[in-house]
């Protein structure tokens, strides 16, 4: 791309290559930065066995916006460091509207993040209440099929017959 290209004046820098990273601040909006973050931990999510309802179809699409969420609460926090580090006080120049923007992005991310992992079962009391959901299902069709065997009994001693 830079084949031919001469400076209109000096000290001008050549143009941007394709695929470059000179704009991208902390990445949120990148899905170059965000994809392969969100894919790690969609992938240690699928390798917990207690998560194994997870790697069914119906759940790819939550799956994905969570880790969309958290990959960007990631990618948000490590630019937080970079800028606490440069400011030297661990908060950032809060007077520098991009780091008041990367705080409210950070809340924004982490509130959705945290509807997301609850709406999953991935926070302890949304997994509790889906275990307690998914036993009670199981009382519930026990006791039908039980109720179906009882029916079918009853049937059998009036001399019904089944057919």
């Amino acid at each position: 791309m830079t084949e031919g290209w001469t400076p209109r004046f000096p000290g001008q820098r050549p143009p941007f290559q394709p695929g470059h990273e000179l704009s991208v601040r902390h990445g949120v909006y990148s899905l170059r930065k965000v994809d392969p973050v969100a894919r790690e931990l969609v992938a240690e999510v699928l390798a917990d066995p207690e998560c194994a309802y997870l790697g069914k179809p119906r759940w790819r699409g939550a799956l994905e916006a969570w880790a969309r969420a958290e990959a960007q609460v990631r990618l948000l926090m490590a630019y937080q460091e970079g800028l606490a580090e440069v400011s030297g006080d661990g908060v950032g120049d809060l007077a520098d509207e991009r780091v008041r923007a990367a705080y409210a992005l950070l809340h924004r991310a982490e509130n959705r993040a945290a509807r997301e992992r609850s709406r999953l079962g991935l926070d302890p009391l949304s997994a509790a209440r889906l275990g307690r959901d998914v036993a009670a299902a199981g009382v519930d069709m026990a006791k039908l099929l039980s109720g179906l065997d009882h029916e079918g009994n009853d049937n059998d001693d009036k001399g019904v017959k089944h057919g």
